[in-house]
Formats: C-alpha cells, structure tokens, sequence
C-alpha cells in the first residue's frame, strides 16, 4: 500500500495517541484521540477530538490527564467517530510511542463494533529510546516524557493526545542525531523489530527475578534489571 522503501525522515507519517479509562483493551475505552502529521519533517496535518466514553471516568484518569465527566458531555460516542478516525489511521504509516498500547485500545473499539481495523506499518521510538537512553542510563526512564526532556522536545501537556503525539514523532525525527538509523521505511521496521526483541527479553528477565523474589523472599536476585 505504501512505498516503504522511501526515506522515514523525509516521508509522510502520521504521529497518534490514546487517552483512555484503563490500560485493559478489552474493557478499557478511549476518551481522547489525537493524530499529527508529518511531511518532510514538519507538521503539516494536525486532528484532536475528545470521546465519551459511555461511563464514569476513574479519578485516576482525571488526574492523571485533567479530562473530567463534564468536558465529556455532549460528546460523540466512539462508533459515531469510527469511520473518520478509520480515514485518518490508514491513510498514511503510522507512528505511536509504545505503539502495542495504542494499536490494542483502537483496535478494541472497533472490535467492540464488530469491525476490525486494518491498521498500516508502525513505527515505535519506545524500543530505541529504551535501548539508547534508558539502558543507558542517560534517562531515568523510557517514558515519552523523560525521553522528551532529555532531547530538549517540548511537552507542554503530557497526557494530552496531540500533544503526545506530536512529541512522539519530533522525538522519532530526533533520534539520528544520537544513535545510527536505517534510512528507509522497510530497513527502519527492521531494525525496530529487534530491538523490539531485546526490550522484551529484558522485561522477561526483569519478571522472572520478580517473581523469584516474592517466593524467595529475598530482595532483588542477582542477573535481573531495573527497567
């Protein structure tokens, strides 16, 4: 559908995010979608819309984003948004920080509608910040907003779909500057598919000495990480 042997960098990708009532797809729904596009390096194309839910959002989410019941009212529901949100999505390769959180919650409301989305390619900064920053040791963590600090990317409303979303894709373009990239699309999506591999290795790891603890009663094993 898109020629991915074209340059990442220079190529057109639209940068999305979720905010959502819980981290479970399958009960969790989104309240706010924020998509930003990205041509040439630049932002070119930028979409936000909050959603009802149709239920009571957690104080936690509320807190954590400052969307509250009330900025929902009178908004539309998730199937009335689907078709222009389905539009936006294929239209172009996606982008999304820790992309496997953000494909699952779309992919949930669709499947809620008894539709499935077929949703293009992603690229994902998450692994390569992990590896380069957070491993590293240059961040604290490898969350988008420690990574954003660090670059000197602004992020002025963390929590907020477009915002994040744009942060997300500035961060992704950032990225050359300090570790070696593939230059295409394909080669790209290579890359990102083993490093994918290692973060996962390291999260195993970091669950089996969990887990040997709690039966152990010891406190941290030697071989695990802190992620």
């Amino acid at each position: 559908m898109f020629d991915l042997t074209q340059p990442w960098q220079t190529g057109r990708f639209a940068a999305f995010d979720t905010e959502t009532t819980g981290t479970d797809p399958r009960t969790s729904r989104i309240i706010e979608f924020g998509l930003v596009v990205f041509d040439g390096g630049e932002v070119v194309e930028r979409y936000q819309t909050l959603i009802h839910p149709e239920c009571v959002l957690p104080p936690e989410i509320t807190r954590i984003t400052g969307i509250k019941d009330e900025d929902l009212i009178g908004k539309p529901v998730f199937r009335e948004l689907a078709e222009e949100l389905e539009r936006r999505l294929v239209a172009q390769p996606l982008l999304a920080y820790n992309a496997d959180f953000d494909r699952g919650m779309v992919e949930g409301e669709f499947s809620r509608l008894g539709r499935a989305i077929q949703l293009p390619v992603f690229i994902d900064p998450f692994p390569f910040c992990h590896e380069a920053f957070k491993v590293a040791k240059k961040t604290k963590t490898a969350k988008l907003g420690d990574i954003a600090a660090f670059l000197g990317i602004s992020l002025e409303s963390a929590h907020r779909a477009d915002h994040d979303a744009e942060a997300a894709g500035r961060v992704m373009l950032e990225l050359p500057k300090h570790i070696a990239l593939p230059t295409s699309f394909e080669d790209l999506l290579a890359v990102q598919a083993e490093e994918s591999r290692r973060v996962a290795e390291r999260f195993a790891r970091f669950r089996r000495g969990k887990e040997a603890d709690n039966n152990t009663g010891f406190g941290q094993k030697p071989g695990t990480i802190e992620l």
